[in-house]
């Protein structure tokens, strides 16, 4: 039977695969949408302060979803695409 430290160790190695694929999907989707952020500019979004990543971007500023696109949508600031998570409105990458 394991012990309470080979079954927390079991759990860490576990969780930290899981972590390590989970972000490789999210990231070609973000990819995708930045080479569609790219072909499609748009106007630069006023905000109060510099965008920053994990950033939760305010309801005023539209973002642009590509047709097909859940998980992700785009905005300008200061020329640059920012990448934004729909479900959290959070900046995952800042420009091109």
């Amino acid at each position: 039977m394991p012990t309470k430290t080979m079954r927390l160790a079991m759990a860490v190695a576990f969780a930290l695969q899981f972590a390590s694929f989970a972000p490789a999907i999210a990231a070609d989707d973000a990819v995708n949408i930045l080479q569609y952020a790219l072909a499609h500019p748009t106007d630069n979004a006023r905000l109060p302060t510099l965008p920053a990543l994990g950033d939760s971007v305010p309801s005023s500023v539209k973002l642009e979803q590509p047709k097909g696109s859940r998980a992700f949508a785009y905005f300008y600031y200061a020329g640059q695409p920012i990448i934004v998570e729909m479900k959290t409105r959070s900046i995952v990458r800042i420009g091109g």
